[in-house]
């Protein structure tokens, strides 16, 4: 049989006006296509074969063309009825989808998290407090953002995410901190480096050195002006950035072996790199405070505040596995 299409008049063009198009009108016409019969689509549908025809009619007259060939005794879609069958299971997916998910978290089966972490965080520690809480409690989603900390602190601010794990953030009266752990300063060294054998250095011989073959360009970041203010107070001259400013970056710097890397512990250990050493950093020590950042007197949901209660109990002990034997 030839497969015909009524021409798309101009009234019944996209943009032309609008349409009325619901998600039942594309059940219907998935079920014929599926069935070739209106009979046995029309008892899927649990309508009547009249009042599915209607239905598909107007399909047709809202496309704008023929979706199906008639006759009495077969039914045969149409060459476009095949091009549209596709796209016409998007949107029902996407719908039966979207009211499986409202459904369940209208009943409580569903938990949404949402929460943000500052790089280093985001990559040795978020991964496992996610893969341990579903352990113990199924039937979570979770929306995890990664950045800077400063920028991680704002997500919370604005109430993007529910809370985030990040550094202290700057004390306007907006955000709380639960601290958890605190994270050195170190120079991490390739092994072809002039200081790799050192136990420990200070800030100030790191100053002589800092334009040649370790960079310091993670003390330049906005998140960390309180350790800035802290090596200042010191006397430490800070030398100038070089512009890099993603961890990923420094990292590659740091594994092709051309700088020794100045940067908190945690961050400087995602290298993958075998031999790189971690030397510390003295005369002062600086820690910066990992924790928990919250919007003060945020009313959060039951399964968000069971899950800050696991992020408490557990960070320092991922912290510890995270830098154990580095």
């Amino acid at each position: 049989m030839t497969s015909t299409s009524r021409p798309i008049s101009d009234s019944s063009r996209p943009g032309s006006r609008s349409w009325c198009i619901s998600i039942d009108d594309l059940r219907a016409f998935l079920a014929v296509a599926r069935h070739e019969s209106f009979v046995a689509a029309a008892d899927e549908l649990h309508i009547t074969a009249p009042a599915l025809t209607r239905r598909i009619k107007k399909l047709e007259e809202e496309l704008g063309c023929l979706l199906f060939e008639r006759t009495t005794q077969s039914v045969e879609i149409t060459r476009t009825g095949r091009v549209l069958l596709e796209q016409a299971e998007k949107p029902v997916r996407e719908f039966d989808a979207f009211r499986e998910f409202a459904c369940g978290y209208a009943q409580g089966d569903v938990a949404r998290i949402s929460f943000a972490c500052m790089w280093s965080t985001a990559a040795s520690i978020a991964p496992f407090l996610i893969r341990d809480y579903l352990k113990i409690e199924e039937g979570v989603e979770f929306d995890v953002h990664d950045a800077e900390a400063d920028l991680v602190n704002l997500l919370v601010r604005d109430r993007h995410v529910d809370f985030a794990i990040s550094m202290r953030p700057e004390e306007t009266g907006e955000l709380g901190f639960v601290p958890l752990c605190t994270d050195p300063f170190v120079l991490a060294c390739p092994p072809e480096h002039a200081l790799y054998d050192r136990e420990a250095i200070t800030w100030a011989e790191l100053v002589g050195r800092a334009k040649a073959d370790v960079t310091w360009d993670i003390i330049h970041l906005n998140a960390f002006w309180p350790f800035r203010e802290d090596l200042i107070r010191a006397g430490i001259d800070l030398p100038a950035g070089r512009g890099i400013q993603h961890i990923s970056t420094h990292l590659g710097f740091l594994e092709a072996g051309l700088q020794a890397l100045v940067q908190p512990l945690l961050g400087a250990g995602l290298s993958h790199r075998p031999g790189i050493r971690f030397i510390p950093i003295t005369d002062p020590s600086i820690l910066r405070e990992i924790g928990m950042v919250v919007r003060r007197n945020a009313r959060l949901p039951d399964p968000v505040v069971a899950f800050q209660n696991h992020v408490v109990e557990n960070v320092p002990r991922l912290y510890e596995q995270a830098i154990s034997g580095r």
